[in-house]
């Protein structure tokens, strides 16, 4: 069953898609030898981990 959302909910989630997309950005060449090797497990972990530094460094806290 689809949910519907109101206007501000989905405003909210775009402008948090496009704050990820810049930090993933910042991060995205730290990741680069684990997809390269195909190591999807440890590119997962590793991605958590840096986008949670990210957001801490770039925000002081950590982004819904």
């Amino acid at each position: 069953m689809k949910e519907k959302i109101t206007d501000e909910q989905a405003r909210h989630m775009v402008e948090l898609l496009k704050k990820k997309s810049v930090l993933i950005k910042n991060l995205s060449h730290k990741l680069e030898k684990y997809r390269i090797s195909g190591d999807r497990e440890m590119y997962d972990k590793k991605f958590r981990e840096l986008l949670e530094k990210e957001e801490i460094k770039v925000y002081g806290k950590k982004i819904e």
